[in-house]
């Protein structure tokens, strides 16, 4: 089929240059690969087996992370750990060499700041690997944010930590919401991520616990999440972690660093003034993990969020 294509256009090219004389520069050859399938643009990398550079890069401020934190390099098991790098100016250097294709995983930590990355080796374009003797690998990792102000309200009213609201005087029945902001500096936040050594999430989960007398009569509705476990009745829902993030760039801000649930609470059974509602927000966090973990917010947990209300009848 190419061949005879070849031959019609080589016809037409001569008809136009005997019959059409100089209009042949006004003449466009019409792209005729896509008769014929035309190949698909090839993979030029190669495959390399070499040592790696990591780049490790602040995903929202756009620079190198500073300090001596170390990364975990495992196995594409996600359980076997090769080797520990410590980080300087940024970068670090493995010890090991690695084949392009290969599935590794990579653990971040500084203090709070936490992640985990699953990636591939990659290629190298032939002149680098002629030319290089390590292969390059970017990794982006984030500055934890500071989230001292979340707010709890009912219509326009607000509860202040450690406050009370009276099913009572203020409705058996009401809609609360609950936010939780970022106070820190521009470009801080979290990044969620999955932790193969313990099968679950890093993420930032919103938990409400109820306790104390009469705890079973409250009903509590809009959370993704709602167990029993022992004398304590949890509900759960995962925030936002890019909402959570302020992201400045430039003078615009991509993300202001707040984030709000409503939920509702239905009194109508309930009757004391021993029941505790507390809110608690963990990053690298698992709702599921909790569940089937006796309540256990996950072994890398790390509060960022307490808000505490007694509930009661008159």
């Amino acid at each position: 089929m190419k061949n005879n294509w070849s031959i019609i256009l080589i016809a037409i090219v001569l008809i136009l240059v005997i019959g059409g004389g100089s209009q042949i520069r006004d003449f466009e050859i019409p792209d005729l690969s896509g008769l014929w399938g035309g190949a698909e643009p090839k993979d030029n990398k190669v495959l390399v087996d070499k040592r790696l550079t990591l780049v490790l890069m602040d995903k929202f401020a756009g620079s190198v992370i500073g300090g001596t934190p170390s990364i975990d390099i495992y196995d594409s098991d996600g359980f076997t750990k090769l080797e520990t790098l410590t980080i300087g100016s940024g970068t670090a250097d493995s010890a090991l060499p690695y084949e392009s294709g290969r599935v590794l995983y990579f653990r971040y930590e500084a203090t709070n700041d936490k992640v985990w990355w699953k990636a591939t080796v990659p290629k190298q374009n032939p002149q680098d690997a002629e030319a290089l003797t390590r292969n390059t690998m970017r990794l982006d990792a984030f500055a934890i944010g500071t989230y001292t102000s979340d707010t709890l309200i009912h219509g326009a009213t607000s509860i202040a930590d450690a406050g009370e609201y009276n099913f009572t005087t203020s409705g058996n029945v009401m809609s609360f919401t609950y936010t939780l902001a970022n106070s820190g500096s521009d470009n801080t936040g979290l990044i969620s991520s999955y932790d193969p050594v313990y099968d679950m999430k890093w993420s930032p989960v919103v938990y409400v616990t109820f306790s104390g007398t009469n705890y079973e009569t409250v009903l509590v509705y809009d959370f993704d999440y709602d167990y029993t476990l022992g004398t304590t009745h949890y509900v759960a829902s995962i925030a936002d972690d890019y909402a959570l993030t302020i992201h400045k760039k430039a003078n615009q801000f991509l993300s202001a660093g707040t984030w709000s649930i409503s939920f509702t609470l239905d009194g109508t059974g309930y009757s004391g003034s021993a029941t505790t509602m507390q809110f608690y927000v963990y990053m690298y966090s698992d709702p599921n993990y909790a569940m089937n973990h006796g309540g256990s917010y996950g072994p890398e947990k790390v509060e960022i969020a307490e808000h505490t209300v007694t509930l009661k009848t008159a």
